[in-house]
């Protein structure tokens, strides 16, 4: 077997093969695009960086094991997109990888994060084994259109972002978030991105971000928070329905999904409410290395 930097030669090759083990619950790592288009354009920034930040195992030509590290310098972390192998000697390989990142993230990533469905059996005795942290368990939720209930209702309650809602949105919205803010903010002026405030005489109450996955007939509910003094009082469901509504009607999806925190059980009872059905749930774990 050997192990080499990714190349822009290899990248339509490699997506193609990422593209496909990700497609298989017992391979699935989060945070790595579904359609090989979309993976090769995630990782094609990767190869401007001065750090090698991606890798592939091969075996006599035949792509058997990647692993790559998304970087977010600025907040000290790394999200790992893998180790995936399709070898026999699973462990092996995964170990392999594991030890070629080493050094990048050691010396500029002191902590790494790796997040996958329990059925990747091979990547929960790979985190175990190096005494990966279990830091957050998320529930997927899923709004198929067959079983969505249409309502009526135009809230006019309910507006896109603009400018002037940035206060509001920034009051609400968490540090540690997957996006932060101003990410967030960027991401809306595309068309795949979506964002709508609750307001209330010019007050941004509540807010709801969505994002059309590239590619698939398929959208996910990105963030949904409510300010704390106005919870329960219907403004999540209220957001939750307006973004099924132009899911399905505007945009013509096929799927909706949410990921819930296994600590959040009052947001899976909301959700659950509405008629979202529970599917599988996603591991999250870190490690600190210095």
């Amino acid at each position: 077997m050997d192990i080499f930097p990714l190349t822009y030669e290899e990248l339509p090759e490699v997506s193609q093969w990422l593209a496909q083990m990700n497609d298989y619950d017992h391979h699935f790592v989060a945070w790595l695009e579904t359609e090989q288009e979309a993976i090769h354009e995630q990782l094609a920034p990767l190869l401007t960086l001065d750090e090698r930040m991606a890798w592939v195992a091969r075996q006599d030509g035949e792509i058997i094991g990647f692993i790559g590290l998304l970087p977010f310098f600025q907040h000290q972390f790394a999200r790992m997109l893998g180790p995936f192998t399709s070898s026999k000697d699973a462990d092996m390989v995964l170990e392999e990888l594991w030890n070629i990142v080493i050094p990048t993230i050691e010396a500029h990533l002191p902590a790494v994060k790796i997040a996958f469905y329990k059925q990747n059996e091979k990547l929960t005795r790979f985190a175990e084994a190096k005494q990966f942290y279990c830091y957050n368990i998320e529930k997927t939720l899923l709004m198929p259109k067959s079983t969505w209930k249409e309502t009526s209702e135009d809230n006019a309650a309910i507006q896109s972002y603009v400018d002037n809602d940035y206060e509001g949105v920034e009051q609400l919205h968490p540090s540690a978030a997957f996006y932060s803010l101003d990410e967030m903010i960027h991401l809306q002026r595309y068309p795949l991105f979506h964002l709508w405030c609750y307001k209330k005489d010019d007050e941004v109450l509540g807010y709801i971000f969505f994002e059309q996955i590239e590619g698939t007939n398929e959208g996910d509910i990105c963030f949904l928070f409510v300010k704390e003094d106005e919870q329960n009082q219907g403004i999540g469901e209220q957001l939750i329905q307006h973004t099924l509504q132009h899911a399905f009607t505007t945009y013509e999806l096929d799927l909706v999904t949410i990921s819930v925190r296994n600590a959040n059980p009052g947001a899976e009872k909301l959700f659950s409410h509405i008629g979202f059905l529970e599917g599988p749930t996603i591991y999250a774990y870190e490690k600190i290395l210095s």
